[in-house]
């Protein structure tokens, strides 16, 4: 799923630091986990934590990372006479068929009711028939809790190949997009097996800190002013299902608890001291860009505060090149890796 500072391009980065500085280690947690790209990817090796605000990667998390297998769907499949995932891509849907309110096709693609065109209507319709049935299959105990996750992740992970948007939920296109024409159908997430006690949170992550321990924290907070609830309101809404009261041009939902600290100038430096002071993890690696909110400087001090100042490092890697508009000035941007050592509470 396309998302704003995924991290695909950085894992081998992140995994050199590992190996190189990291020694007979268990539990890797992915603090701030997004689409759980970085979590994904040690589960290999660690058990994993998890966690992220957003209800849409806490869905994706359960199902990729608390998952050890694509899921039995016994019960379901036993009801439906076939699996889930196969019984509603086969479906042919009209509104009748919906038996509760169309909120997404009320409100996201254009009808009577409204002129957004996040989606066309087909797609929209769908979008409500495969979310009200996991819900009601959950509801009459014919999915498990694993089983219910992997289904609705499988939906959050198919929508933007349908969705008519450059990018971000944060607007919708004027014109329609071919891949909105395309029809919405779930996709299967592949899982990876470690045998381990893989944890996945829904929590803030200045609270969930201080209840956790563990042997590797990866770091990866929003770096600048942008903050991700409004990109991705459209899916937040799909993966709660709670019919918000909705507001503007795109149907934003109510936002004020989803909103980080790490994209508040006068709260970021307060917010990560607070963070890396609460650690209770031997290696912390903390991912960053030139282009964040906080200096190099300032992270710096904080590290060498409350870790090891003798194990502190600073990994630079360029990661492009662009001319300022205002003229022929080149700048260098660089996503940067920080590591230090700390004492960890027994």
């Amino acid at each position: 799923m396309r998302y704003i500072g995924s991290k695909v391009l950085l894992l081998e980065q992140i995994e050199k630091i590992v190996k190189e500085k990291v020694v007979n280690a268990n539990s890797f947690c992915d603090i701030f986990s997004g689409t759980s790209t970085v979590a994904r990817y040690f589960k290999k090796d660690f058990e994993i934590i998890s966690n992220d605000l957003l209800h849409l990667s806490f869905v994706l998390q359960k199902a990729i990372i608390e998952n050890e297998k694509y899921p039995k769907f016994q019960k379901i499949i036993n009801h439906l006479g076939k699996d889930p995932f196969d019984y509603l891509n086969e479906l042919e849907i009209n509104l009748n068929m919906i038996k509760n309110t169309p909120f997404i096709y009320e409100n996201y693609s254009p009808n009577s009711k409204s002129e957004r065109q996040y989606f066309n209507n087909e797609n929209a319709l769908r979008i409500d028939f495969f979310r009200q049935s996991i819900e009601e299959w959950k509801e009459n105990n014919l999915l498990e809790e694993n089983e219910y996750y992997y289904l609705l992740a499988g939906l959050i992970e198919a929508i933007p190949f349908v969705s008519n948007i450059a990018g971000t939920y944060g607007a919708y296109l004027k014109h329609w997009d071919n891949r909105a024409f395309k029809r919405l159908e779930l996709i299967k997430l592949e899982t990876i097996s470690n045998n381990k006690n893989n944890k996945c949170f829904n929590r803030d992550s200045n609270e969930l800190i201080k209840e956790i321990k563990g042997d590797i924290l990866y770091i990866d907070p929003p770096y600048n002013k942008r903050q991700y609830a409004p990109n991705y309101h459209v899916l937040e809404t799909i993966s709660r299902y709670d019919n918000p009261v909705i507001t503007g041009v795109t149907g934003m939902r109510p936002y004020k608890e989803l909103k980080s600290k790490f994209c508040v100038v006068k709260d970021v430096l307060k917010s990560f001291t607070e963070l890396i002071k609460n650690a209770n993890f031997k290696h912390i690696i903390f991912s960053y860009s030139t282009e964040g909110i906080m200096s190099i400087e300032d992270i710096e001090n904080v590290l060498k505060e409350h870790g090891k100042k003798e194990t502190y490092q600073l990994t630079k890697i360029p990661y492009r090149r662009y001319k300022h508009r205002a003229g022929d000035i080149e700048h260098d941007l660089h996503e940067l890796l920080f590591y230090i050592e700390k004492e960890v509470k027994c």
